[in-house]
């Protein structure tokens, strides 16, 4: 997480849609209101919303318009614009690999500011019109096949799902510097740094493909094979032992636990 040289380092801090953006004072021309049919600047150039650009949804509110410097010019629509400020000396962490090649695309790094993350924009790799979108991979579903020993139990999206204790490296509360990805982001919920780096983090719902991806009040951080990433959970009912089969793949039971937890076998799903 090493600072950026001396030197005074402009961006400009956005929002759009349920994501937050920095990007290079210098790539940026015009920051104005948009037109009173928030479709164009002064009634002259087509205004396009970078959450649609970006595989999301339409921003609601007429927002604010950023006019980046590329060849042709663009002009998005952001839900608001946070402040300009020099980023030179704020922590900057690298995105972690797994996100999709269309945000790999756009941004490969994310600078922390008064507890808040914002994506890295490069301006110059933005589309010029919605095309398109490669989220982040889907993880073939392994449940676990054999029976676990200590493990932590936690809830999500109203289902209990089991984590052996020692893949296990901590346990956080979701905090104000989490970051939802742009766009379509698969099983992804989002980004958080912790410690060091940018962790991602996962629902396990979403990577069995039986919800959508959502980012809940606290975050089972694990290491699986090398990698760090976050399991999303409601709740976290501690860690038990005695796991016996129950009747489903991957489901066991376990003396004080109120219903089957679901294993999956993650080492086998991320290798």
């Amino acid at each position: 997480m090493p600072p950026y040289e001396s030197g005074r380092r402009l961006c400009l801090l956005m929002e759009a849609g349920d994501t937050r953006f920095s990007v290079e004072a210098t790539s940026v021309t015009e920051v104005a209101a948009p037109g009173p049919d928030e479709t164009s600047l002064r009634g002259v150039q087509e205004v396009v919303d970078l959450s649609v650009l970006l595989g999301g949804e339409p921003e609601q509110g007429p927002g604010m318009v950023v006019v980046f410097d590329v060849s042709p010019s663009l002009a998005v629509r952001v839900r608001s614009i946070v402040e300009v400020v020099d980023v030179a000396s704020v922590p900057h962490f690298l995105l972690p690999s797994g996100l999709g090649d269309t945000l790999a695309a756009l941004s490969r790094s994310a600078v922390l500011h008064k507890e808040r993350l914002y994506l890295e924009l490069n301006a110059d790799a933005l589309p010029h019109e919605p095309g398109p979108v490669s989220p982040p991979p889907e993880h073939p579903v392994h449940r676990s096949t054999s029976t676990p020993e200590r493990s932590l139990v936690f809830e999500s999206q109203g289902r209990l799902f089991g984590l052996p204790l020692p893949l296990v490296s901590q346990v956080v509360m979701r905090g104000p510097a989490f970051s939802a990805l742009p766009g379509r982001s698969g099983a992804v919920a989002g980004v958080m740094p912790h410690g060091q780096t940018l962790w991602p983090l996962y629902s396990a719902p979403a990577l069995l493909g039986t919800a959508p991806a959502v980012a809940e009040s606290f975050l089972v951080l694990a290491e699986v094979e090398g990698r760090g990433l976050g399991l999303c959970a409601s709740r976290v009912l501690g860690v038990h032992p005695r796991f016996v089969p129950a009747g489903e793949p991957g489901e066991f039971t376990a003396p004080g636990v109120p219903a089957p937890v679901l294993f999956l076998d993650l080492r086998r799903m991320f290798s």
